[in-house]
């Protein structure tokens, strides 16, 4: 187990940046000054109130469609080893009795492939309310942890998963049995377009497949923002 733990960092994603591409080191920090979610979104990351770590991949060479997938499903497994009630909704964001409680931001570079993860820790429900999201803390719901047990239990299971994806091991089914936003209706963001659909399934390169008045269609995370109305 590789993991680094810092005081104070602008970004773990930028400090993955600036190490060595040393396969399965993870950095862990109690505090970012940049910390950032999908899409350039600002990600609270005040002093050990919540978990901010990024790991240092090795660059995979096939299933990269499906790799925000697999890694917030590693994430949800690892915190549903603290309770029941977790799940997920696309593309990799993990959620609790209807709000965000945690995030993955991937990089993909030319010498690695970076994961940083986010799980909002000990956040009181009025620090979270400035985001347009619900979002949600462990301690706000209730929940007990070990921090150090928390962050090694996500050190496996990152490396787990990326092995199951070496091996081609990790299908989209196993996200979708945890992703309650499937079959239920959706509104989806793209740009300056909104329209309603229904979510209906996940395809096998990670896509979302929303049915619209207008046929079927296929969302990529990178593009568009998926906002769920009326679900859980």
């Amino acid at each position: 187990m590789r993991i680094i733990y810092i005081d104070r960092t602008d970004s773990t994603n930028e400090e993955a940046k600036r190490v060595p591409p040393i396969h399965g080191l993870c950095i862990v920090a109690r505090e970012q000054t940049g910390g950032r979610g999908r899409r350039g979104r600002r990600w609270l990351s005040e002093r050990d109130k919540g978990l901010y770590a990024s790991f240092v991949l090795r660059k995979p060479e096939k299933n990269l469609g499906i790799l925000s997938l697999a890694f917030g499903y590693s994430t949800f497994v690892t915190l549903s080893k603290l309770c029941k009630g977790f799940y997920l909704k696309w593309p990799n964001d993990v959620y609790f009795n209807g709000k965000k409680v945690a995030g993955i931001l991937l990089e993909l570079l030319k010498d690695r492939l970076i994961v940083g993860i986010g799980i909002n820790l000990t956040y009181s429900q009025e620090e979270l309310s400035q985001f347009p999201v619900p979002a949600t803390s462990l301690t706000s719901e209730g929940i007990s942890f070990n921090r150090e047990l928390l962050i090694n239990n996500l050190y496996d299971e990152v490396m787990r998963m990326y092995e199951r994806l070496e091996k081609g091991k990790f299908g989209v089914e196993e996200f979708e049995r945890n992703c309650p936003m499937l079959g239920r209706e959706i509104l989806v963001i793209e740009g300056e377009k909104k329209y309603m659909g229904r979510a209906i399934g996940i395809g096998k390169n990670g896509t979302l497949i929303v049915e619209t008045e207008d046929g079927i269609r296929e969302l990529h995370s990178a593009d568009v923002s998926v906002r769920e109305e009326r679900w859980r």
